[in-house]
């Protein structure tokens, strides 16, 4: 692997990716510390230098080695929308936004060197190099499962920050701006409908919360109106995801699509305040309602005390950050809008958020999840992630979404 890498990077110096004229004169290959996302790609790391004495530290991301996985999960779609994000996507945001006065409203993203995606039986010469961000200071929260005000806010600000790039990119060229979105391949669907939505795995996963809850607070959920058309949503999965993923202008932007704690990197100042975010890992990008990222996000990293007592604040946040984004005389939601847009999709959220918790919670050594590895029933082994704290998680959530009444996915006409 390190020889086949070498190889590669010295090709790659020589066909311009780090300057014109340049030849590689060394390639060190070093471990790192990084969350990996193992099924997505295999991270190396290494330090080149070039003949014209300039030097770089590099993350080069690899599909999974293992076929089977790499099927599975579709890497080469996961690595096309990367490559077609930084190649395409992003230029062209930038172009419609045009230069900053100052650095506030920067949005800070992994600077992009290189990328192959042929895929098929190519796959595995398949690579995106990045600089790495870890060698400028950025870095992972040290909270493994949620995190604090401080780092919410500033993730927050900096998801606001690439929303706001698709509203002025409608702005300037909504037809340019459409072609350039057809493009990214939606994950989320396929041949069998949403992932899910297959073996009821939604519906289940809702029931387990909804049955802890009702066990915890019975006297005031059991007969609650919202609780019972939460029920229907899960019970009828198909529908209730394509509402909740429909497009719905003018609203609508680029999402990250998989925006949580593996994707967002922390710089800090000299106190150990993060005071900048940088988002990375484009593969799940979709088109469609910000309240997308916003409710994975906001359910996968906040504890329940933090939604009780600064839901109002966070998302206050994201709205100020998002107006501060965008020049005068380009639309973007304000509070109200948003506040609709959570209640159609945060159940979207909600499924992602569930699923994501559960697992970080799972207890490898569990002789239950040993016993149901391999079950008839594929779901089994995932609503048994996580244990008992992984359910009280989900009715946590359960419980948001009732007392906030994000129950009501609906198409909104285009405006």
């Amino acid at each position: 692997m390190e020889q086949f890498i070498k190889t590669e990077i010295k090709a790659i110096v020589a066909e311009g990716a780090f300057g014109k004229n340049c030849n590689l004169v060394s390639f060190k290959v070093y471990n790192d510390i990084i969350e990996k996302k193992e099924w997505k790609y295999n991270a190396i790391f290494g330090d080149i230098v070039t003949s014209d004495d300039s030097y770089y530290s590099v993350l080069i991301k690899l599909k999974n080695r293992d076929k089977m996985i790499r099927d599975s999960f579709e890497c080469d779609v996961l690595f096309h929308n990367e490559l077609y994000f930084y190649e395409y996507i992003i230029p062209f945001f930038l172009e419609c936004r045009g230069p900053l006065v100052n650095n506030v409203n920067a949005l800070s993203l992994p600077r992009f060197f290189y990328g192959r995606n042929k895929g098929g039986e190519l796959a595995e010469e398949d690579l995106i190099v990045f600089e790495n961000v870890n060698t400028l200071g950025y870095r992972f929260s040290e909270e493994q499962l949620f995190i604090d005000k401080d780092h919410l806010i500033i993730a927050l600000q900096a998801i606001a920050k690439f929303h706001g790039l698709s509203y002025i990119a409608k702005h300037k060229n909504a037809n340019r701006f459409r072609d350039i979105v057809a493009d990214v391949h939606d994950l989320q669907f396929d041949g069998n409908g949403h992932w899910m939505a297959q073996n009821d795995l939604l519906k289940r996963i809702g029931k387990r919360g909804v049955d802890r809850l009702l066990e915890r607070s019975g006297e005031r959920y059991r007969d609650h109106d919202q609780l019972r058309r939460l029920n229907e949503l899960f019970d009828d999965t198909a529908s209730t995801l394509r509402l909740a993923l429909s497009v719905r202008e003018p609203l609508s932007v680029l999402c990250h699509g998989d925006y949580c704690h593996g994707s967002v990197m922390f710089q800090y100042d000299e106190c150990g305040c993060p005071f900048d975010a940088l988002i990375m890992d484009f593969f799940d990008m979709r088109y469609g309602s910000p309240a997308l990222d916003l409710s994975l996000f906001l359910y996968a990293t906040t504890a329940q005390r933090t939604r009780r007592t600064h839901w109002d604040e966070l998302l206050d946040a994201y709205c100020a950050a998002l107006a501060a984004a965008v020049p005068s005389g380009v639309f973007v939601p304000d509070r109200a809008a948003l506040d609709a847009e959570m209640a159609a999709s945060a159940v979207v959220g909600f499924a992602s958020a569930s699923f994501i918790l559960c697992y970080k919670l799972r207890d490898n050594s569990d002789p239950l999840l040993d016993s149901i590895a391999n079950s008839d029933d594929p779901v089994e082994y995932f609503l048994a992630l996580g244990g008992d704290e992984g359910t009280e998680c989900i009715a946590d959530l359960v419980q948001h979404m009732i007392d906030m009444a994000y129950t009501q996915p609906c198409k909104v006409l285009a405006g």
